[in-house]
């Protein structure tokens, strides 16, 4: 499974580590890790052997200590990677903003499968969307959820036809796990869904980069994504608890 917090901490340490290579006034770890509280993480050996920039191990350990940081104090951590990326570095106000909004976010994506065609598409999501270009991530989010929730059927013991639209597997992925929910409460919200994923339909199709169309902006965007990767959550839950009921 993948580490959400693992891939945006791989994803700063690498801006980091980049944008400081450029200035003298390198990163005091000792002083930074104390001052917010993160002494534990002193005591792991990741940077007490990596101290300056040069060294060739410098981002893998910058990129370790994040992912700590955020799994210890997550809170705490982005304040610390938020002074870090103001003081120590040459990215602009604005890129800190939208790095800051993603991490607090967590937009990315978890593989909860075995099959590699989605976690190739995952990644190619998860990068559009570090990238901080949510439009480009739809079409991708679309196939993925095509393609995730036909494997789910398939756990089921229901094989999906090859072409199908997202709302209509859905119907059928609903009718598969019927058996296995109790709470009429999820039944509702499954089948609110349908409706959402229709016009996912029609989003992708026409205001994506799918085809020549009018494009959403970012704020559009942004907002769709999270819809959708919020129900796509809330069946992880579904099928995890299905999971352990058997």
């Amino acid at each position: 499974m993948v580490d959400n917090l693992k891939l945006c901490s791989i994803d700063i340490g690498r801006i980091i580590v980049d944008n400081e290579s450029n200035n003298e006034n390198n990163i005091s770890w000792t002083n930074i890790l104390e001052a917010f509280d993160f002494e534990c993480l002193l005591e792991e050996n990741r940077l007490v052997r990596s101290q300056y920039w040069g060294d060739s191990d410098y981002e893998f350990c910058v990129i370790e200590t994040l992912s700590d940081a955020l799994h210890v104090d997550k809170n705490e951590a982005c304040k610390m990677i938020e002074y870090i990326l103001t003081n120590f570095t040459d990215v602009s106000k604005e890129e800190i903003n939208n790095i800051m909004s993603n991490l607090n976010d967590n937009n990315y994506i978890v593989n909860n499968t075995s099959d590699n065609n989605i976690d190739d598409l995952i990644n190619d999501i998860n990068n559009s969307i570090s990238e901080g270009k949510p439009v480009f991530a739809l079409d991708r989010l679309h196939t993925l959820m095509i393609k995730y929730i036909k494997e789910l059927c398939l756990r089921h013991g229901v094989e999906i036809e090859e072409k199908i639209k997202l709302d209509a597997v859905l119907k059928k992925y609903l009718k598969c796990i019927d058996e296995f929910i109790d709470s009429e409460m999820t039944k509702s919200i499954l089948k609110s869904n349908i409706s959402l994923f229709s016009k996912f339909n029609h989003v992708r199709n026409n205001y994506t980069y799918t085809h020549d169309n009018n494009i959403l902006n970012d704020i559009e965007g942004k907002l769709i994504f999270k819809n959708i990767v919020n129900v796509k959550e809330f069946i992880d839950d579904i099928e995890l608890k299905i999971v352990n009921q058997g």
